[in-house]
């Protein structure tokens, strides 16, 4: 027989949804933010920010694919083929 996990309340399924939702907000913002702060520090407008931004983006958007993997119930990782080990036939 396989258990079954406890049903979740309304509640806590929209408290882990919206701290989800905060957390990959905070992601893509924090990095631009740093860099944005960075810049004004060092006078390099806007290369430390434009950095940032790049960063948050690709931060905030690994951090989405996974918890969409996680929330269709698809962890797995596709499967790769494994590379050849050696030449089936000798060279000419």
């Amino acid at each position: 027989m396989v258990e079954q996990p406890e049903p979740r309340s309304p509640l806590g399924v929209g408290l882990d949804l919206a701290s989800r939702v905060t957390t990959i907000g905070l992601e893509f913002a924090l990095p631009a933010a740093a860099g944005y702060g960075l810049d004004s520090w060092l006078g390099t407008k806007p290369a430390a920010t434009v950095c940032g931004v790049v960063l948050g983006f690709i931060v905030g958007m690994l951090h989405a694919v996974r918890m969409s993997r996680e929330m269709s119930g698809d962890t797995a990782r596709p499967a790769r083929k494994p590379a050849p080990r050696g030449r089936s036939d000798p060279p000419k």
